[in-house]
């Protein structure tokens, strides 16, 4: 059991662990932007990325699952990423552009499914413990964006203020990293795995991801396509910022409450993720109907149930269906084939549709992808809702 002093060290790094994301994923969009890239040609570049955020999470999250060195591989990791993507927003070059980016972007995205894993099996999959370290998380998050649109740093019209801001934050996980607390070694008689076997997973795990991965399509707007709209059609400048703390702290408080309501056993972990997934299509069906700022903000508060609940509830579902040795992975396998590949299809159409028929249109079409998932959901939700089923 872990003691007090390595639980806070622990909440401290998952605090910077998620400020990092505050610079990297809003201002991605808007960086490319600002070298005058069209929105066809950004989701082009945004979905490079998002290409490696596919591929990498997989192989990296393998390696610290073996090794156990988790730390050092993701202070490694955040340092390539943060060289890398001064060439990604300074190049004048689209090819250099996008080599640097597809790097930066992949070994970044890795860390997130790299954490959980590592925070997974310190706090033995208690969905509260996580719930808790996942809150400070987004706590690090909230204040971040805040702090950026009070201040004004970093310009959202300078790619040299971002990349500054990048470097400040990216610095303050880094240090986090080195005072965190060791990883668990692996269990005695416990061998490693030398590569990637789809006999470690279940066909529930499988099918659950699957779910999982047509609602998220929805979530591309909000990940990749939504800074844009808030600062071009809503006209919100550096203030466009407060909004997506809104959504972070209605996240925040679902990670918390969220988390308690999932260990009672007051809802499933099959319920949590159909509940994240109706809220998406509703939420995308506000943005749409109702292009003001007024619906914009009650649309920003559903995230407490779009990715707040949904992701305690996909945790959970993973601490209760996959073994312990293979957390990272099964993580990784979540934000790689489920998250970000379908955020990657997502980006590259996304770009086009908005050149062609605006932001509504786009809103309309993926508002689509979270309501078939809920039908997915429900036509399996007997198998998806059965006990629990280690691999």
């Amino acid at each position: 059991m872990l003691i007090m002093a390595p639980v806070l060290r622990l909440i401290f790094l998952t605090f910077f662990a998620q400020s990092t994301t505050a610079v990297t994923s809003p201002y991605a969009q808007i960086i490319f932007r600002n070298k005058g890239y069209s929105n066809t040609l950004v989701g082009i570049v945004l979905a490079v990325g998002q290409t490696a955020s596919v591929i990498m999470p997989i192989l990296l999250c393998m390696l610290a699952d073996n090794t156990r060195k988790t730390r050092r591989i993701a202070l490694a990791l955040i340092t390539i990423s943060t060289i890398l993507f001064f060439p990604a927003a300074k190049s004048g070059s689209i090819l250099l552009t996008c080599l640097a980016f597809f790097v930066s972007f992949g070994v970044f995205w890795s860390i997130n499914p790299m954490m959980d894993g590592y925070e997974s099996r310190l706090l033995e999959g208690d969905p509260a413990k996580y719930g808790l370290a996942r809150s400070a998380g987004t706590l690090g998050y909230l204040i971040c964006l805040i702090l950026f649109a009070l201040t004004g740093f970093p310009n959202e019209k300078s790619n040299d203020s971002i990349l500054l801001c990048m470097v400040i934050v990216n610095t303050l996980f880094a240090i986090s990293l080195i005072i965190a607390p060791k990883d668990l070694p692996r269990r005695e008689g416990e061998t490693k795995s030398r590569m990637f076997s789809l006999s470690w997973f279940s066909k529930k795990y499988y099918l659950m991801m699957l779910v999982v991965a047509i609602g998220r399509m929805g979530e591309t707007v909000i990940n990749r396509m939504l800074s844009g709209y808030m600062t071009e059609v809503l006209n919100l400048g550096n203030r466009f910022t407060l909004m997506i703390a809104l959504g972070a702290f209605s996240e925040m408080v679902m990670m918390f409450f969220g988390g308690r309501l999932l260990q009672k056993g007051r809802i499933t972990a099959f319920t949590a993720i159909m509940l994240g997934s109706i809220a998406m299509f509703v939420r995308l069906l506000v943005y749409y109907l109702f292009p003001n700022v007024g619906a914009f903000i009650f649309a920003q508060l559903l995230h407490s149930l779009t990715f707040g609940l949904l992701h305690v509830g996909v945790t959970r579902f993973i601490a209760q269906n996959v073994a312990e040795e293979h957390y990272s992975v099964a993580m990784s396998l979540y934000w790689a084939v489920a998250t970000n590949f379908p955020q990657m299809i997502g980006a590259l159409i996304g770009g086009i549709i908005v050149d062609q028929i605006g932001y509504s249109g786009l809103f309309l079409i993926f508002s689509v992808f979270p309501m078939l998932s809920v039908v997915l959901g429900y036509v399996f939700r007997r198998t998806l809702s059965d006990k629990s089923v280690k691999a």
